[in-house]
């Protein structure tokens, strides 16, 4: 079962967000919650160029930023602590300097599952995009990772995403282990060429829900190119409240996230908070 919960704290929209659904998954699993809030030294301290005999410049340039990030940190931390003390959760604060995904792997050791905002960055800045730390922490952490969008919809359907691969199943498998799936209604989704069998691929999914006594129900979905469109017009069409997913076989979504597929659209669109294992 879920015990304790790590959420990434910044100030982007999708980092506030995240802060809420941790929440709101605390206080359904009586789980602990611990926020930690990074301040990227190595992106503040970066080499530059610059004009010679400007280096005290930069030294100071630097200082003054870093100082000026560390009181916006400190600040957001606190309210992360007031939302806390509000919703009656139990919980820690955490603030640490250095490279954001390493701390927050390590932290994540003690705990059962991260969740991030998909544009959660540390800097301050405002891209619209899968932070670099979201991407790593995809790419290199053995826990559980729940990337929330900055408007995301909510729901009692859970939209999983299985194509019979080692990594779908495992990311569907925490998902129930977890506890997750206790009061969501689960819509296993499958994606081939041929409608029979995925709507076979989809069966067996399904199929492990109801052995852990959860209902589920099978979708089989005739379709060819990337998975990734059908599966997020599901989730769309569905007003799902979160997409479980691990990787589509060859097109590897932890891989391919950071070179670019059109498995990238999916996290990048999708519409509501996304449940990543591998």
């Amino acid at each position: 079962m879920l015990k304790s919960i790590v959420v990434a704290v910044d100030a982007s929209p999708s980092s506030v967000e995240a802060e809420k659904l941790a929440l709101a998954i605390a206080d359904s699993y009586g789980s602990q919650l611990v926020g930690i809030g990074v301040l990227d030294t190595p992106f503040f301290r970066a080499p530059m160029a610059r004009p010679m005999g400007a280096g005290a410049y930069k030294e100071h340039r630097d200082e003054t930023l870093l100082e000026a990030a560390r009181e916006r940190l400190e600040a957001r931390l606190k309210e992360f602590e007031a939302a806390c003390t509000a919703a009656g959760a139990a919980y820690g604060a955490i603030e640490a300097e250095g490279v954001p995904h390493e701390l927050i792997e390590a932290e994540a050791d003690r705990h059962d599952l991260i969740v991030i905002g998909r544009e959660t960055n540390f800097h301050g800045e405002e891209k619209h995009d899968i932070a670099a730390v979201v991407q790593r922490l995809l790419h290199d952490n053995p826990r559980p990772v729940v990337v929330v969008p900055p408007a995301p919809q909510s729901g009692e359907r859970v939209v999983v995403a299985f194509d019979g691969s080692r990594q779908s199943s495992r990311a569907m498998h925490m998902y129930i282990l977890l506890g997750l799936a206790k009061g969501q209604e689960a819509h296993v989704v499958s994606i081939a060429a041929n409608r029979a069998a995925a709507q076979a691929t989809a069966a067996k999914g399904a199929g492990l829900f109801r052995s852990h006594g959860f209902d589920a129900e099978a979708h089989g979905i005739a379709a060819r190119g990337n998975p990734g469109d059908a599966i997020l017009a599901h989730v769309e069409s569905m007003n799902a409240g979160m997409l479980v997913m691990g990787a589509f076989g060859r097109h590897n979504l932890v891989h391919n996230i950071l070179v670019g597929s059109a498995t990238r659209r999916l996290l990048h669109d999708c519409p509501a908070p996304v449940f990543v294992h591998h």
